[in-house]
């Protein structure tokens, strides 16, 4: 047992037991931005360039369809943002629709005859600009069938 040594002995394992210090050095993305470590082991991009990468997958006419799922269009305060988190494609928009889908910006929801229901995703509200606040009212909104 550890009692069993005497005091010199037991200082002499507990120092010998000591683990390094943490070595603290700042990681940065190739942006220039300070990313966590993990982040880019993982991906080897920090979070900014991910979405980034993804908004690049988008064509111009994509955004504006989140942004009218998501009230966010100009004859509407800002405070109301995010009013409604749906939107019903029609054959015409489909394909913008599948793509925000492919980038994680919308998902999938209830099929309506020939028609589909799309809903925006948590990462689809921070792009069209929504508040924290409004983020959680439209996430609450598309949760409904």
């Amino acid at each position: 047992m550890i009692y069993d040594l005497s005091r010199a002995e037991r200082q002499h394992r507990a120092i010998s037991n000591e683990k390094p210090a943490p070595n603290l050095v700042p990681k940065r993305c190739t942006c220039g931005k300070a990313a966590p470590a993990k982040v880019l082991v993982q991906h080897g991009k920090c979070h900014a360039c991910q979405l980034a990468d993804r908004v690049a997958t988008l064509e111009p006419g994509d955004a504006d369809l989140l942004l009218f799922m998501l009230g966010a269009t100009p004859h509407w305060p800002r405070v109301r943002w995010g009013y409604r988190n749906h939107y019903l494609v029609n054959r015409r928009d489909r394909a913008a629709m599948e793509r925000l889908v492919a980038a994680g910006f919308a998902r999938a929801g209830a099929v309506l005859l020939q028609l589909q229901y799309f809903h925006a995703t948590e990462v689809g509200c921070r792009l069209a600009g929504l508040d924290a606040k409004r983020t959680r009212v439209a996430l609450s909104l598309g949760a409904r069938p």
